[in-house]
């Protein structure tokens, strides 16, 4: 799987679950805890509203009062905003 499509699958995730594991999405982006908490890194950076608690029942999870909208755009969509946005970010 392609970076831009796990992070727009991660973004698909995130907003369904709301409390998660970086292992619990590594397992099921089928990826290194590594590279998820660098994926989720790179999310908080665009803005998905993401903390994180330490501890036996910690984890991260998406802010309540800034919760994500439904996403109705297509994957290629959602694919070609993903790379437009640094161009567009940069004008």
């Amino acid at each position: 799987m392609h970076k831009a499509q796990r992070l727009i699958q991660l973004i698909m995730l995130v907003n369904e679950r709301r409390v998660f594991t970086i292992q619990e999405l590594a397992d099921e982006c089928g990826v290194s805890r590594r590279t998820m908490i660098r994926d989720l890194a790179e999310l908080s950076e665009l803005g998905v509203p993401l903390y994180s608690e330490v501890g036996a029942n910690g984890g991260y999870r998406i802010l309540r009062e800034k919760v994500l909208p439904p996403i109705s755009f297509t994957e290629h969509e959602a694919m070609a905003l993903f790379f437009c946005l640094p161009i567009v970010t940069q004008l």
